[in-house]
């Protein structure tokens, strides 16, 4: 078939850009990102764990969380680059895109996950600082959310609903639909 006979009738539905997931669906979909991301870095551990014991401290401390923001980073980072999904991301249906709707190229990739590290990962560390409540200062702990809501209060009043990460490094969140039968 020629361009002109695959071309839309008069008449016919041209077929809509495609909408933004819900954000009760991405947020939904963050618990199972974080078992996967639990999952790969317990994993990643294993090689650090054997070769120096549980315990590290001091310099061996540092570049081991170093070599584990790496290991999430990489994870990240090439499957958005990859086809534009995780696994929840697939299972909830949803893909990053560039705002041109194009493949995500490693530079955007690689800003995407640094700039979702400014909002989720101090909610990541506020997770932790909850298994601690006599250690760390509850004011503390509830500051670290701040970021994480306010990207998602950020994507409620955003025109496209996107989050503010995403806005920071020209990329979309965008609905799959589900497969044919």
């Amino acid at each position: 078939m020629s361009e002109a006979e695959t071309a839309s009738s008069p008449g016919e539905d041209i077929p809509a850009l495609p909408s933004t997931p819900s954000i009760v669906r991405r947020v939904a979909a963050i618990p199972y990102e974080g078992l996967l991301l639990l999952a790969l870095v317990l994993i990643a551990s294993f090689p650090i764990a054997g070769l120096h014991g549980l315990t590290l401290t001091g310099v061996a401390h540092i570049v081991f969380q170093a070599y584990l923001l790496l290991v999430t980073g990489l994870y990240f980072t090439w499957q958005w680059q990859k086809n534009g999904q995780t696994l929840p991301m697939k299972t909830w249906r949803f893909r990053v895109v560039a705002v041109d709707g194009k493949r995500l190229s490693w530079p955007r990739a690689i800003l995407r996950f640094a700039s979702t590290l400014i909002f989720f990962g101090p909610a990541c560390a506020g997770v932790l600082l909850l298994f601690f409540p006599d250690r760390v200062s509850p004011l503390i702990t509830m500051w670290a959310f701040f970021p994480l809501m306010a990207t998602v209060l950020y994507a409620r009043f955003d025109a496209q609903g996107q989050f503010l990460h995403d806005r920071l490094a020209g990329t979309r969140l965008d609905n799959v639909p589900p497969p044919q039968r």
